[in-house]
Order: structure tokens, then sequence, then C-alpha cells
């Protein structure tokens, strides 16, 4: 039998701050990356994310990621590299917003499969997506190495999320019914589009302006309460959510 799936954006959806937010943070607590530079890329994301416009996330993480490597001129080994990622992910699971983090539980018990599609590093991705029980996951972008150091250089996947998603259930040959994303920017909605269930999670402008078009379920989570926006007969009501 096929399984149903639900596909999950991870930064600002699942881990309350990006992956690579926190990978720059915990660099330049240990003195391998300078504040100028950290403050460059957390003002790069944050603008983003106060985009209207459907902007390519690909080419913001790119910039990000060139004024982290220019700012480490003595550079960072692979294993320094893994160190960071178990630090930040370590961190970041306890720092999950609580909706998708139930939903995430409770699609696990209804034996859905569980997808994640990020915009950050592979290896963040990874490691980050297998500590909360997912069966698949996608980073879009790889920083290269020398089998001892990273280069410096970054290899991006430049497929849209809905391309990628498309070849995942192909691959584990799953049921398009009953199926759900969740996304919180411009960049999610391609899978959003795709699938029966779309939930827009704390969305930016650029999204919520298509999810208000479309009638797309928006859930809004701030300190510990969690609200549904439901579209009826045109017109947003709030609501309590739950999982």
């Amino acid at each position: 039998m096929k399984k149903q799936f639900a596909v999950f954006d991870i930064d600002g959806t699942i881990a309350r701050t990006s992956l690579l937010q926190q990978i720059v943070r915990v660099l330049v607590n240990r003195g391998k990356l300078g504040v100028g530079p950290a403050q460059e890329i957390e003002n790069l994301l944050h603008d983003f994310r106060q985009r209207i416009a459907d902007d390519n996330f690909g080419e913001y993480m790119k910039q990000a990621v060139e004024i982290m490597f220019g700012g480490m001129p003595k550079g960072l080994s692979v294993e320094e590299y893994d160190e960071i990622i178990d630090v930040v992910v370590k961190n970041s699971l306890t720092h999950t917003y609580v909706y998708t983090r139930q939903l995430i539980q409770s699609l696990k018990r209804n034996n859905y499969f569980l997808i994640s599609i990020s915009g950050s590093e592979t290896r963040a991705v990874g490691t980050f997506s297998k500590a909360l029980g997912f069966d698949a996951w996608v980073g879009q972008v790889n920083y290269l190495n020398d089998g001892k150091k990273l280069t410096g250089e970054i290899q991006s996947l430049g497929q849209p999320k809905d391309r990628i998603l498309d070849a995942i259930i192909s691959k584990f040959q799953l049921d398009t019914k009953y199926s759900m994303a969740v996304g919180d920017t411009s960049t999610d909605i391609p899978i959003l589009a795709k699938v029966d269930n779309p939930i827009v999670f704390n969305p930016n402008q650029a999204l919520f302006k298509i999810a208000r078009e479309k009638g797309w379920m928006v859930i809004i989570e701030r300190k510990d309460m969690v609200y549904g926006l439901a579209k009826e007969d045109g017109v947003y009501f709030l609501k309590t959510a739950n999982v």
C-alpha cells in the first residue's frame, strides 16, 4: 500500500531560528567568525523574510554563505563543521515550534511518510531531519570540501521545491491523496500548491498574500498560543488550532 506524505520546510517552520543563523552564531562563539560578517548574514536573512516579492531564497543563501566563508580566512575543517552541526541540531531540537513539532508526532503515529525540503546546507538538514524521525530530506546547498577542510565553494541544487518533491514521490511511490505541506515563505508556494492540505505557518507577506487568494489554512504561533486563520465565505476567522 502506498503511504501518504507530508512535506515540511525547516527554517522558521520547525526550527525557530534558521540552521544557517545558528551555525553562524556557533562560529562566532568559537572565535572562527567575526561579529561583523555574522551581522551581515543576520541582516541578509532578515531582509529576505520581510520581502513582499517572490524572491529567490537560493540567491540570498548563496550571498550569506559567501560572506561566512569570506570571514573565515583560516577556513574550517570537516571535523569542526560536523561538531558545529551536532551543537546546532541539539540546540534546535529544544527550540522548535510547538504546532509543527506536535503535527510531526501526530503524522508519524498515523504512518505518514515525512519529508523535509530546505534551502539550508545538506549535512545540517539531514542531521536535523533524522533526529526528528523524517523519512527523506533534501538540503538545497552543499559546502564542498577537499576531504579535510571546507573549500568555501558552494554547490546549489538549483531545483524548485516542487520538482524535488516530485522526485521523492516517484522514488518512494507515495500516495498524493490527503497529502500535506507546511511552509512559511514564498519559496514554499510550489509545494503548498501541489498538495491536498496546504498549511501556511507564520507566513511572510508574500506567502500570506497567496494564501489569502487561494483560501489556504494559515496557522500563527505566538509564545505558547497557536491560532488558525480559516477562510469562510471569503473572510478569514481567527480560531484556536489543535493538531
